[in-house]
């Protein structure tokens, strides 16, 4: 049915350009698949859209794209179609992404590719379309792929330059790669301009990365002055609490229930609201060593 709706329309929706395959699987095969029986067509090119509609219709429904049940095939043979006609049609590269990510291994006799084959497919097939290449960055993020994601990434940046979210994951694969100076660089304008996401800012701080701003500095020394003032004991508080100390020690030999203990609650450490480690800034500063990075800049 379908192949004769797509022999229909191909009076009004020619190949927009040639779709090879390309690239490897993460396991080191080359990536081999079949081909359309008409197109391939670019996703952005909206001309093809009663096209795409058709497509959808038939082999993209709702249960296919969250990989629950297929339409005419396995949910990934169902995707396996969308792709070879439209190597760039988001949605379908979305779940066949989400499917290669649920399995450490492409399961045997499935039907289709891994999301590498198709991601990379898809990127040598429209490389303005900035959304399998960063699609690509995340999934091989996601498989620690750290040399290959970062590629990935940068190649989606150039299409993408003022992406928050890619510049803030292309800053973690640079920690990941140990290029901290220029993990630094990607993040500092970030939190800068008010991302409240502390993971890369943790993370340089953890490897003694961070550039600490003067304001940072002072930010910190004034919570560490106020925490020391509050735990000062008064030789009036002490003397008390000697006393109820002699006070139990007597019970004790008296053989008294021991009297409920007010030390308890002042060596429960309780949570400091003025604490700026609450905050974006400072969540990252409870690590071990925080002191010293912010004494030696």
């Amino acid at each position: 049915m379908l192949v004769g709706l797509l022999t229909l329309s191909s009076a009004q929706a020619r190949q927009d350009r040639p779709a090879p395959w390309v690239g490897k699987r993460l396991d080191g095969g080359p990536c081999k698949g079949g081909f359309p029986t008409d197109g391939p067509y670019d996703y952005l090119n909206k001309s093809h859209q009663t096209l795409y509609n058709m497509i959808e219709e038939f082999h993209f429904t709702e249960s296919v794209a969250k990989l629950i049940r297929g339409s005419s095939s396995t949910p990934m043979g169902d995707i396996d179609f969308v792709l070879r006609a439209i190597p760039n049609h988001h949605p379908a590269l979305n779940s066949a992404t989400t499917f290669s990510l649920r399995h450490k291994r492409y399961p045997p006799g499935e039907k289709g590719l891994p999301a590498e084959c198709y991601l990379q497919r898809a990127i040598n097939f429209a490389p303005r379309d900035p959304f399998p290449a960063k699609l690509y960055g995340y999934y091989l993020h996601e498989k620690k792929r750290y040399k290959l994601a970062l590629q990935a990434n940068l190649e989606a940046m150039k299409l993408l330059p003022n992406d928050a979210m890619l510049r803030y994951n292309t800053g973690l694969l640079l920690v990941e790669v140990k290029q901290y100076k220029k993990a630094m660089e990607m993040a500092r304008p970030l939190y800068d301009a008010g991302l409240d996401l502390p993971g890369l800012k943790n993370k340089l701080i953890r490897a003694g990365a961070w550039e600490f701003t003067e304001e940072e500095k002072a930010q910190y020394r004034k919570y560490l002055e106020a925490r020391q003032s509050q735990s000062e004991v008064s030789e009036e508080d002490k003397e008390k609490y000697r006393a109820y100390l002699r006070e139990r020690q007597a019970a004790k030999q008296r053989g008294l229930a021991d009297p409920n203990d007010p030390g308890a609650a002042q060596q429960a450490a309780a949570a400091d609201p003025n604490d700026p480690t609450a905050g974006p800034l400072s969540q990252a500063t409870t690590d071990q060593g925080i002191d010293a990075a912010v004494t030696e800049q």
